[in-house]
């Protein structure tokens, strides 16, 4: 999703706020005055008195009291507004004093519609947003269904770059660089022909470079030589063994290490080449840094050249400012 989407409450609610404040503030004015004519008495004692007569002044006063009334239920609503953009969403209010909540919009979340019965006669009602932390309503904003593809989009921002398969030829023609590595396997070590849960660490490595940085290709299956190996072995380690099984199996993985918020980043293709069958992780970059869960520990990979860094503490703080920098 490019650029953003701008929501605003339904204009019935302008109208509802209306009436509510200024039923409230009548109420109020009378039961402050009350019905004897001690209004009058004092007014006839001010300077006012010799310029406008007191039914005239209670005019005027109670019309510029509606007026101001008016122009304040306008303003709280015109600027009051939600904003999507890719992987936040934001509500912004107050007349006098700004005040903002950002939201970030995890693939986990819950997302749910309500309507109330005045809102189903008037198609207008409200969307919450839920995660584990934190969660928003964007209340009484016109036909909400209009607005969950929106967010659908900015949960998964990049859902654009995954529509074209990607050309297998065309990768695996090229040398290992910035946005290209290859892996024989994902968990099978070739050269002591057995399992080894030590390359998975060094695949979600890549992968979470890829976040990081510009985004890239993980092609397993396929040696540095670029020599299709096949995922056979791989398969032989799972429970279900086939491309199927496989993917099921990085998901599992990919959530343990990285975190299933950052999913939708990541498409998993799978190709026939000389009878073997390969896979190409495409991994579109993160709206946000991505920490690998490694030995109980957090690390943080970048992509420089053809080689996966882990950047030190004292590094991080620097790259994401000049990476994201709004957030």
């Amino acid at each position: 999703m490019n650029g953003s989407t701008i929501i605003k409450r339904s204009p019935i609610i302008l109208i509802r706020n209306l009436v509510v404040i200024e039923v409230f503030a009548f109420l109020i004015y009378f039961l402050i005055t009350g019905h004897g004519s001690y209004k009058s008495d004092i007014y006839a004692q001010t300077f006012l008195s010799n310029l406008f007569p007191y039914d005239a002044a209670k005019m005027f006063f109670l019309s510029g009291a509606q007026l101001i009334i008016t122009i304040y239920a306008f303003l709280s609503w015109y600027y009051e507004q939600y904003e999507i953009r890719p992987g936040m969403i934001s509500h912004s209010r107050g007349v006098f004093f700004r005040k903002r909540k950002n939201l970030p919009l995890e693939k986990s979340m819950s997302v749910t519609t309500s309507f109330g019965p005045i809102g189903k006669r008037l198609r207008y009602g409200s969307i919450r947003l839920e995660n584990h932390h934190n969660s928003m309503v964007l209340a009484n904003i016109p036909n909400p269904q209009n607005y969950l593809k929106a967010i659908d989009k900015s949960i998964n921002p990049d859902s654009n770059r995954f529509i074209e398969k990607p050309d297998i030829n065309r990768l695996i023609a090229q040398d290992e660089n910035e946005e290209i590595e290859f892996k024989s396997s994902l968990r099978f070590d070739q050269r002591i022909n057995q399992l080894n849960r030590d390359l998975e660490k060094a695949a979600m490595k890549t992968v979470a470079a890829f976040l990081n940085s510009k985004g890239g290709y993980l092609v397993i299956g396929v040696d540095d030589s670029r020599k299709p190996l096949g995922l056979q072995n791989d398969y032989q380690t799972i429970q279900r063994k086939d491309s199927d099984g496989f993917e099921n199996h990085f998901t599992q993985v990919f959530n343990a290490m990285i975190g299933p918020e950052s999913r939708h980043f990541v498409k998993i293709w799978f190709y026939e080449i000389e009878k073997r069958e390969i896979c190409v992780i495409q991994v579109a970059p993160s709206t946000r840094p991505v920490y690998l869960k490694v030995n109980d520990g957090e690390r943080f990979y970048v992509r420089t050249g053809n080689i996966t860094t882990d950047l030190k503490f004292s590094e991080v703080e620097a790259y994401t400012r000049s990476r994201w920098p709004h957030r």
